[in-house]
């Protein structure tokens, strides 16, 4: 571990992060086994996230996400997701599909705004927080898309980058297809691409989804 880490610390936001992944929450020596480290220490960390908020425990004795990291979570990105939301929401109206906008943290890719959108009888759903590789689904590719090319590109990168936009099929769930689009902030050297936009749909999407996502993108990035 760099020498300019706190093990405590990076212990306890493994733990946040592990149940962010665990919907139904997880007991002490299942996250202790998941992170390889011992139960009372689990137990310890587990004590302290819950004494500020940010974990709950249930009668049962499973540990999940606490209330207390919701005013946290609203403030994150505050400005560019509340900027970006009527164009969102323009999106999923126009395209009668579910819309998010996505941002890089790390290797990952994080939902961070979502819009919903259908016909009202089958509809897709994303849930805020969710991650995934960026090197996996449309919003992943379309982040890395613009970025400055390398030898280390992938196919779905290079061609996103030509084209403007990303598309996937069944890569993040089973029958969905997604297209997306990368935004460029007006100060583009001084914030690199960060995130991008992305609709999602069941087998099809609508004629000229791909301009519409490029347009979204590109509206969201004059406001930022």
């Amino acid at each position: 571990m760099a020498a300019t880490m706190l093990q405590t610390l990076d212990r306890g936001l493994a733990v946040l992060g592990v149940l962010s992944e665990a919907q139904a929450g997880m007991k002490p020596s299942e996250l202790a086994l998941r992170l390889g480290i011992h139960k009372a220490i689990a137990y310890r960390l587990i004590a302290t996230l819950e004494s500020h908020g940010l974990v709950r425990r249930l009668t049962d004795g499973r540990a999940v996400l606490g209330a207390g990291l919701i005013p946290l979570a609203a403030r994150v990105e505050r400005h560019r997701l509340s900027a970006a939301a009527p164009h969102l929401a323009a999106l999923s109206e126009a395209t009668r599909t579910t819309s998010c906008v996505v941002l890089a943290d790390g290797p990952n890719a994080v939902v961070a705004l979502v819009q919903e959108g259908g016909d009202g009888i089958l509809r897709l759903s994303y849930r805020l927080g969710v991650r995934h590789p960026l090197t996996r689904g449309a919003s992943g590719l379309a982040i890395l898309s613009g970025r400055p090319a390398t030898s280390e590109d992938l196919p779905g990168v290079v061609r996103a980058r030509e084209q403007g936009y990303a598309m996937t099929r069944g890569e993040l769930q089973q029958g969905a297809v997604g297209i997306a689009a990368p935004i460029i902030s007006r100060d583009a050297e001084a914030n690199p691409t960060d995130a991008a936009v992305s609709i999602v749909a069941l087998h099809e999407l609508p004629d000229g989804a791909a301009e519409q996502v490029i347009a979204c993108a590109t509206a969201i990035g004059a406001s930022w």
